[in-house]
């Protein structure tokens, strides 16, 4: 089922792009390890509203089904920032699958909602929008990892049971 406000899929998509290095270990991170990085500061980034930092992380190539290029994913977040002062993110990341060299798929249940939720309940227990977002990130020549495409669909909280 399709989410009614397309501009809360693209706040929840966003979450999942802005990438920052994590640590200071002289050991390379695994692929995993980048990508969960990149969802766990992503959060921050949302909340905070950070449209330069959530937006350069977005593959210029980016498209998705429902026809959305790069630029519309800019304004629908935009637009969305300015609708909403506050936002409150809970995510949990279900799988993640290496595809072939240079292609990895994610996929995140996430909470949205424009209040705090006590986070120790979980996403079962949240007050908000539900989605699960299947994610395809591509590495650039640079090494850093950009959302080439997305896939979403209302989530129920059954989908968050163990």
């Amino acid at each position: 089922m399709a989410v009614s406000s397309p501009s809360r899929f693209t706040v929840l998509l966003l979450l999942f792009i802005s990438l920052l290095h994590g640590g200071c270990s002289d050991q390379p991170l695994t692929v995993e390890e980048q990508l969960k990085n990149l969802l766990n500061q992503a959060e921050a980034h949302l909340e905070a509203r950070d449209l330069s930092s959530a937006m350069d992380f977005v593959d210029p190539a980016y498209s998705d089904k429902d026809g959305r290029d790069f630029r519309s994913l800019k304004t629908m977040l935009v637009g969305y920032f300015l609708r909403h002062k506050s936002i409150h993110i809970l995510a949990k990341i279900d799988q993640i699958e290496l595809l072939s060299e240079g292609d990895a798929e994610v996929v995140v249940f996430a909470g949205l909602a424009g209040s705090p939720q006590e986070v120790e309940l979980g996403l079962s227990q949240w007050r908000g929008d539900l989605l699960r977002l299947k994610l395809l990130f591509v590495q650039q020549r640079d090494g850093e990892w950009r959302l080439r495409s997305a896939e979403w669909r209302r989530a129920a909280p059954q989908d968050f049971s163990l």
